[in-house]
């Protein structure tokens, strides 16, 4: 008889990890944790000291909510990418709202901004979420390297700004969102190729997250 090999067990166990959720209750879970969450920002920016203010007002921290629900998703992408989308919903109407009763006037082409971007970056945050668990190697790759585009994306800027007259959160907030960026794909992946792979995919991913930024501000600055 044949020696009994344990190579695939750990991969299976990892795979059913997480306990799935049905869909209605991973969805409204979502949105009610989004409507939270918009809820904390708003006094998070008036309570964060220089630099950690920049946790409370930045799109990094809120595509981590649409790639935990994602996660809870158990490879069901459609559902996790309608939960992320969800999930960004609830967020800028809990913002919004909260800043609205605290007596902050919002301004509508802000509003719509980041209506937008969370209608992209929800669904693709929630969708990476999902397939980290996918049985192929290259959607797992792909799905981990999209996790710090976002981060990498806010990092970039940071510095830009820190050497403007505007000064942004500074240069050690830049470079912590670059490592955080840079660092995800890294701890989700295993192995030389899968990890070099997955940089790649960040590469293009904070590429792709810059372009569509940028169009999308020069949109409602007419």
């Amino acid at each position: 008889m044949p020696p009994v090999t344990m190579t695939e067990r750990p991969v299976q166990m990892s795979a059913s990890r997480a306990v799935p959720v049905r869909p209605w209750v991973l969805c409204a879970v979502a949105l009610l944790v989004g409507l939270a969450g918009g809820a904390l920002t708003s006094f998070g920016q008036s309570v964060l000291p220089h630099g950690w203010s920049a946790l409370a007002n930045s799109a990094s921290t809120w595509v981590v909510i649409a790639f935990l629900a994602g996660l809870r998703a158990d490879r069901r992408w459609p559902w996790a990418a309608g939960a992320g989308a969800l999930s960004q919903l609830g967020l800028v109407v809990g913002y919004y709202a909260t800043s609205e009763v605290r007596g902050f006037a919002a301004d509508t082409g802000s509003v719509v901004i980041w209506i937008v971007a969370g209608a992209v970056a929800g669904p693709v945050y929630g969708a990476a979420g999902a397939l980290l668990r996918h049985g192929r190697r290259a959607v797992r790759t792909a799905a981990a390297g999209v996790t710090g585009s976002v981060w990498a994306l806010e990092g970039i800027a940071f510095l830009a700004l820190a050497t403007s007259s505007d000064g942004g959160p500074g240069t050690t907030a830049g470079w912590c969102y670059l490592v955080v960026g840079i660092g995800l794909p890294l701890a989700l992946t295993r192995g030389v190729r899968d990890r070099a792979c997955a940089l790649l995919v960040l590469a293009a991913g904070t590429g792709a997250a810059g372009i569509a930024t940028y169009f999308l501000e020069e949109a409602f600055k007419r």
